[in-house]
């Protein structure tokens, strides 16, 4: 029997990535929400969706239903917290875009209302099943966590004049770039060089569009990281003088995360906690300054 899906926030820029995986692994998407009437593309994949443009008509059209078993979130970063909170009440598991929440202690809520339900609440972490992680470990003993000295991450994902008057630009609403476009860069992070370090600096320009902290590890690594969505486009971490392309080469990475969550084997909450642990750590200390 398929899956049924409900999607919420389907006129983002990643709702396609999740319609396509959606339809990859078999599943119906039974309804979408969006304020925005900019959902056309979803013809392309569920032409029979229905459609709201008003959570609240949403909730009442899920609610009549007992047949739903994911809610895939592509809405504001702000708004995940909540819309997580609605899958599992709903009795159904949230399949939540990054970042999961924009706050550590908002994992503890949904960690407790996961045990109240039963359900679970499943974190896209598409960079975990990329290659690059293994490719950066097989060039150096990945046993050894110590052996870096010296890291540095450029990573530029250019956006027009529009971002600036988009709620992407609202540090409340999307968690600024460290919390946005950061939040893999800080779980490949964690994945290669642990959770134990300590921040050196932190900076962020005036019109907030880029961002570059420090931070040592107690293996002993110092890490330098600059973000951007000014500039040429790049996606490079360099280890000791060599470079390694950051861009996933494997492009159906959304498809890979809907098979495993499907199977029980997708990122969960704890998967989740390092890097927005890290987030809340840099966002400290920058306010600190």
């Amino acid at each position: 029997m398929k899956k049924k899906f409900v999607l919420l926030g389907a006129a983002g820029f990643v709702a396609p990535r999740h319609m396509k995986a959606i339809k990859d692994i078999g599943g119906d998407l039974v309804a979408i929400m969006d304020p925005s009437d900019s959902v056309g593309v979803v013809d392309s994949y569920f032409s029979e969706a229905k459609y709201f443009s008003q959570f609240e008509r949403f909730d009442r059209y899920c609610s009549k239903r007992d047949d739903i078993d994911y809610v895939s979130i592509c809405s504001q970063n702000h708004l995940h917290i909540d819309h997580c909170r609605f899958a599992l009440r709903l009795g159904a598991d949230a399949i939540c875009e990054k970042p999961l929440v924009l706050r550590e202690r908002n994992l503890d809520e949904l960690a407790k209302l996961e045990k109240q339900t039963g359900k679970r609440v499943w974190n896209i972490l598409q960079l975990r099943l990329s290659n690059i992680i293994e490719e950066i470990y097989g060039h150096f003993d990945g046993q050894n966590k110590g052996f870096y000295n010296r890291v540095k991450i450029n990573y530029c994902a250019p956006r027009g004049a529009w971002y600036d008057y988009s709620w992407k630009m609202d540090q409340e609403k999307s968690g600024g770039l460290i919390r946005n476009i950061g939040i893999h860069i800080l779980d490949m992070l964690y994945c290669l060089l642990g959770d134990s370090f300590h921040v050196l600096n932190i900076v962020e320009s005036e019109d907030r569009r880029t961002s570059s902290f420090g931070v040592q590890y107690s293996a002993g690594p110092i890490v330098a990281v600059n973000l951007s969505i000014s500039g040429k486009e790049e996606r490079t971490i360099e280890i000791d003088g060599i470079k390694f392309d950051l861009t996933p080469k494997i492009k159906e990475l959304h498809t890979a995360s809907y098979v495993n969550i499907l199977s029980g084997k997708g990122f969960g909450i704890e998967d989740a906690r390092p890097a927005i642990r890290f987030a809340d750590s840099l966002i400290r200390s920058l306010k600190c300054q």
